[in-house]
């Protein structure tokens, strides 16, 4: 059945020498914010929010994700708004970290959770993060949707799953480096078009004045239907790609 949605993917500046971890976050918000006056039902945000572009300090003991004042924003935003948002920070559980995807609900409240279940070896071994263990899909009142996290894409069975459970949207936060526009593009389509499911992805992009080269983020915050088409793309600067 056809139903009327308005998918949102952001694609906030990449922190690093000339943007601040909080500059990187109030463009977040902002562009959250553009998100939700454009009439977004569903808007997705990149990997590891609340922790580009700090310390290994912060990334060790991140804290409690719901106690960080990213997420109350974040919460006040969707309440003002009254729309979905995908939220991933890093997560510190009692003694664990994870790589958490919060689906916030159109009144503010934690609609559910994902933890990321295929880590880079940066991941498991410099960071210490536990990996997930099950593949939930979540109702919304629009439709059924999944969430794979960057490094999941890599591997086609964790969208096969989703698929099987009745996903008919992938929201897929990311931060992949050394990895070419190209490259992600290719593997977003052949997702969707493996699965006959729309898939909306959000990373990281650059200033208008910043040249890209290998290494850096590749953006690439897109839309893609159930055929592959690409139906919105931000490119690599910083942004958003809407449908």
């Amino acid at each position: 059945m056809s139903r009327p949605v308005r998918i949102v993917t952001l694609q906030p500046p990449a922190a690093g020498d000339d943007v601040s971890h909080d500059q990187m976050q109030e463009a977040a918000l902002s562009l959250l914010a553009e998100a939700g006056h454009s009439g977004a039902d569903i808007v997705c945000l990149p990997e590891y929010l609340n922790v580009m572009g700090l310390s290994d300090r912060a990334w060790q003991q991140p804290g409690s994700a719901t106690e960080h004042p990213l997420f109350a924003s974040v919460v006040s935003l969707a309440q003002q708004h009254a729309m979905y948002v995908v939220l991933p920070m890093l997560d510190q559980r009692e003694q664990d970290n994870y790589n958490t995807s919060f689906i916030i609900d159109r009144s503010g409240a934690v609609a559910g959770r994902y933890d990321k279940t295929h880590l880079t070896a940066v991941e498991r071994q410099d960071q210490g993060i536990t990996p997930g263990d099950d593949y939930p899909v979540f109702d919304l009142d629009f439709g059924r949707v999944g969430i794979m996290t960057c490094y999941d894409g890599h591997f086609p069975e964790v969208s096969r799953l989703l698929c099987l459970a009745g996903a008919e949207i992938l929201l897929f936060p990311s931060l992949q480096r050394r990895v070419t526009a190209e490259q992600l593009e290719l593997q977003i389509r052949c997702r969707a078009i493996d699965n006959c499911v729309w898939i909306a992805r959000s990373s990281y992009g650059h200033a208008d004045d910043v040249a890209w080269i290998p290494g850096l983020t590749a953006g690439k915050s897109c839309i893609v239907d159930f055929e592959g088409t690409v139906l919105a793309d931000a490119g690599p600067r910083v942004g958003l790609a809407s449908y």
